[in-house]
């Protein structure tokens, strides 16, 4: 069996589902190929954990008339309070301190899953085809051709455009033999839902302790999410550790800064690293998300990171059709590529000096880090700089993060 689309994209998680909505929206055809079934409770990305993504995010959610749905299961960031255990000196960074209501917003990753599928579902112009085993894929002047293993029978996909959203891992990328920079961190994620006896409404902490850090986001009235960047020994101990011992471990890091831990959730535990793609772009190729750069979770960068990714190549393609141009082009996907390259540097570069100034035990390191959290404290400029960086609004903006819906005429044609 054989079948043609505009546009194929592997991987049914977050942002793929999110990207395939938005290309639907630009009335080309799509397929959605995914190696689980897709359902919220088959798919690894829609687990019982919770997203916490910037300001950035959220109207590029909106633009694609996503948000509404969404929302109803969100909770506000107004503040981030910053600090160093064992250290003096601390920062509030304030949402009205840039006229903004909401730095960012927590999100639980199956309500995200529930409204993605749903929307998916409801669009005639996306096939989604899953489970399914890529193969084989290749590049002709045609078209992109992949064949896939269904539990019907093998086919074969041809579309003007393959997108790889399938991860950190991605299948599409070793079947096209694309390099890779792997750094370790040697640090694992080690992430739970916590339930605490008294909440300060909006407010999320991002805490360095030895040797790593951990981040608490609000997810509800009563409780937090919680995103342990430790060692990857202490991870193995974390995970071991009863229910109560994890809740004594994270009183002890936040001091009188939390209230007393009642409850424990489902613990995961992911190992860390940085990862990023030797190329992103070919000839009727494209990868985005977790398969063009994968970050250290410092700070909650890497989603808001990929949904530029997003927001950007929908602009470019939409732009591209507008000029009666070609989507596999490759100069019109080097477009998107340079682009995405100047905050992909910016924000490698901020989460990886955080993490190693941070975590570095030598006591010139230590006085810096300390000098650094007075500096966000007492500077407004750089205070500015540091919030535009966490909200997502740095360099160049696409005019789906400036609130501009993806079914503009003026910007997409």
């Amino acid at each position: 069996m054989e079948d043609r689309f505009d546009i194929a994209v592997v991987g049914a998680g977050a942002v793929g589902s999110i990207l395939a909505c938005g290309l639907s929206d630009l009335g080309l055809s799509v397929v959605l190929i995914e190696k689980v079934p897709v359902s919220t409770s088959r798919q690894p990305a829609f687990d019982e954990r919770h997203l916490g993504f910037s300001r950035s995010t959220m109207m590029v959610l909106r633009g694609l008339g996503l948000w509404s749905a969404m929302s109803e299961g969100a909770v506000d960031i107004s503040r981030i309070h910053v600090s160093s255990r064992g250290r003096f000196g601390s920062v509030v960074i304030a949402a009205e301190d840039e006229g903004l209501q909401s730095l960012g917003y927590v999100l639980p990753a199956r309500v995200m899953g529930r409204v993605l599928y749903e929307t998916v579902a409801e669009r005639d112009n996306i096939e989604v085809i899953a489970p399914a085993t890529l193969i084989c894929a290749d590049v002709t002047e045609e078209a992109a051709i992949v064949v896939l293993e269904t539990e019907q029978a093998t086919r074969t996909i041809k579309a003007d455009l393959l997108i790889g959203a399938d991860g950190a891992d991605s299948q599409v990328r070793r079947l096209f033999h694309i390099g890779q920079s792997r750094q370790k961190y040697d640090q694992s994620a080690v992430i739970a839902n916590l339930g605490v006896q008294e909440l300060d409404t909006g407010l999320a902490y991002e805490r360095f302790i030895e040797g790593g850090a951990i981040a608490l986001l609000p997810r509800s009235e009563t409780g937090y999410a919680a995103i342990c960047s430790v060692d990857s020994v202490e991870a193995g101990h974390l995970m071991i550790m009863s229910n109560t011992e994890f809740g004594v471990y994270i009183q002890e890091n936040f001091g009188g800064y939390i209230s007393r831990v009642t409850e424990v959730g489902e613990r995961f535990c992911l190992p860390l690293a940085l990862v990023r793609s030797r190329e992103v772009v070919r000839d009727r190729l494209a990868l985005i998300g977790n398969a063009a750069h994968c970050i250290h979770p410092v700070a909650a960068q890497g989603f808001n990171l990929s949904m530029r990714d997003v927001a950007a190549l929908l602009e470019i393609l939409g732009k591209a059709r507008k000029q009666g141009l070609h989507p596999g082009t490759l100069s019109v996907l080097q477009r998107y590529a340079d682009w995405r390259k100047q905050d992909e540097r910016i924000v490698v570069a901020f989460t990886d000096s955080l993490i190693r100034i941070f975590t570095n035990p030598l006591l010139p390191v230590a006085l810096m880090r300390q000098k650094g959290l007075l500096a966000l404290r007492y500077l407004p400029g750089l205070r500015k700089l540091f919030t535009r960086m966490v909200t997502g609004r740095l360099g160049r903006q696409a005019a789906l993060v400036q609130g501009v819906s993806v079914t503009s005429s003026d910007i997409y044609g």
